[in-house]
This record gives C-alpha cells, sequence and structure tokens, in this order.
C-alpha cells in the first residue's frame, strides 16, 4: 500500500527515491535487532527474532517495490535497467536480499546459513548506501559527475558509520567502545577524504566557474545565496566535530564507558549532531545540483 500510494504521487525518480530511503531505514533497523540477537548489542525488551523476522520481510518487500519501480520507470523511457551502473547494483541488491530471505524463512536449522546471512546482512547497507547516492545524483543532474558522485557516496557512508557508533554507544557491550572507535575513524576518513577533499576540489574548480553563475542567473538564484552558504559554513564544522567525538571515544576506558551513562548520553549526542549536519548536507547538495541543472536547461 505504502509502495502503490507513492508510486501514483510521484512518477519520477523521486517516488524511487523514497522507497529506497524507507528500505534503508529498514534495514539498518534489521542489522539493529541482528546484532542484537548475536549478542553484539545489548539486547533491548521484545521478541527480538520475531520483531528482526518481521523487519527482514518488510526490507525485502521495500527493496522488490523498489526495484520494480526503478525497472518501470526505465521502461517508460525506453532504457534496459542494466544500462547503468546504478541498475546494475540495484540486480545485486536484489539477489542478496532473495538470498537473505528465503532461506531465513524456509529453513529449519539455520546455524549452517547464519555466517553468510550476517555477511550479507552487513553488506547490504553500505551497498544501498552507494546505490541511493548514485541513482540520486542520476535522478538529480541527469548523468554522473565523478567528484560530485564521490563526495555524495562519502557523505552516505559517513551517515551510516555514524549511525554505527550511535548504536554502540546506546546499547554497550565489553567490545562496543573499541568498535566505536574504529568506526570514528572510519568517519573522520570518509568525511576528509570525500566530503573535504573531493568536495572542496569540486567547489574551487567546477561549481564556482560553472553552476554558481548558472545559478544565480537561474530562476532560483537562493539556492546559492541561502543554501549554499550554509552549506560551506557545515562544511568547516562537521570534520571538527567528528574528530573530536573520535579523540573523546579514545581516551575514555572501557570501564568508564560502561559505567558512566551521562558520559554515553553526551557522546550520542554530538554524534547525533555530526549526522543531523551530515543528512542537511545531503540533502542541500540535492537541492542545489538540482537548481544547477534547471538554470542550464533554462
Amino acid at each position: 500500500m505504502i509502495i502503490g500510494g507513492i508510486a501514483l504521487l510521484y512518477e519520477n525518480w523521486i517516488g524511487h527515491a523514497l522507497i529506497a530511503i524507507t528500505s534503508l531505514l529498514l534495514v539498518v533497523y534489521a542489522i539493529k535487532t541482528g546484532a542484537m540477537l548475536r549478542g553484539r548489542l545489548k539486547r533491548s525488551s521484545g521478541n527480538l527474532f520475531r520483531i528482526h523476522k518481521r523487519s527482514g520481510i518488510y526490507f525485502g518487500a521495500f527493496i522488490l517495490g523498489s526495484f520494480i519501480y526503478g525497472l518501470w520507470i526505465r521502461l517508460q523511457h525506453g532504457e534496459s535497467i542494466l544500462a547503468s551502473i546504478h541498475g546494475k547494483l540495484g540486480v545485486i541488491i536484489l539477489l542478496i536480499v532473495i538470498l537473505q530471505v528465503i532461506p531465513s524463512l524456509i529453513l529449519k536449522s539455520r546455524a549452517k546459513y547464519r555466517g553468510l546471512h550476517k555477511i550479507m546482512g552487513y553488506a547490504l547497507a553500505p551497498i544501498l548506501i552507494i546505490d541511493a547516492a548514485w541513482g540520486l545524483y542520476n535522478g538529480v543532474i541527469a548523468g554522473t559527475k565523478n567528484l560530485v558522485l564521490l563526495h555524495s557516496i562519502s557523505g552516505g557512508l559517513t551517515a551510516l558509520v555514524l549511525v554505527w557508533i550511535i548504536l554502540e554507544i546506546r546499547y554497550p557491550m565489553d567490545r562496543s567502545l573499541s568498535r566505536a572507535r574504529v568506526a570514528s575513524y572510519l568517519a573522520i576518513f570518509f568525511v576528509t577524504a570525500g566530503c573535504w577533499i573531493a568536495g572542496g576540489y569540486n567547489y574551487l574548480t567546477s561549481y564556482g566557474s560553472q553552476v554558481k553563475p548558472v545559478i544565480l542567473e537561474g530562476p532560483y538564484p537562493w539556492a546559492h545565496e541561502i543554501i549554499m552558504e550554509a552549506k560551506e559554513h557545515i562544511f568547516v564544522f562537521l570534520p571538527i566535530i567528528v574528530l573530536a567525538l573520535s579523540i573523546t571515544l579514545s581516551v575514555f576506558n572501557k570501564d568508564a564507558f560502561l559505567s558512566d551513562l551521562k558520559l554515553r548520553r553526551a557522546l550520542i549526542m554530538i554524534a547525533f549532531l555530526a549526522l543531523f549536519m551530515v543528512l542537511l548536507m545531503f540533502l542541500m547538495g540535492a537541492i542545489i545540483s538540482d537548481t544547477g541543472q534547471i538554470g542550464t536547461e533554462a
């Protein structure tokens, strides 16, 4: 019903993107409950196995709906779904989901299958992020610019890693601190390499001379005057916040981390702040790219 409603409202890539984003939220929730079942995260209340099973089924349904919707859009334009890397990744994701969900519902003994199930489950989230970023920029700017794509994928992976940090802090176990530290190092790498270096280089070499004048002379000059100006300031502070989070995680010992609830809440707030900034920059980038494309067509 949800997929059908979205399809009626948006007969373009926006509906496909909304379904994909919902799928991403569901897979993160499924990974969370799965990690609790395996003892990697502190267990929460409720029947975790039933919750994990249902979230996996809902996720599979949304992935199938997203694939069919994307295929329908491509066929309307007379294009093959395998003509783009985004489409090929979509096929791979669908196959992984089928291998995840169907054996879990059929097999009575899951002991031998559990290792593969875990590996594919953890792999789905970053693959979905990469595919979503690829599809977004194909839809927004009608073609892929390498630096913009790298910038977008890095932002998506940073958001995923920050969610990982939040889950490790929110549901702490003996090894949660060490895993949160590793995740923070990855966040620093993605923010520095993808958001700062790739994004900054694109801004200095391409955006300032090619896209900015088009936006300012187009129908929506506020996309640069307001949104890009705000994005530039967030761009400056985001790596500092992520670095501060990583340093804080590095200096605390495990006993203080596990026993001090106020400390963990403060770390979660910092991680949520960084996550909010990343998602906001992602949205701002999509708006700026879209207005730049509109200005070019005008």
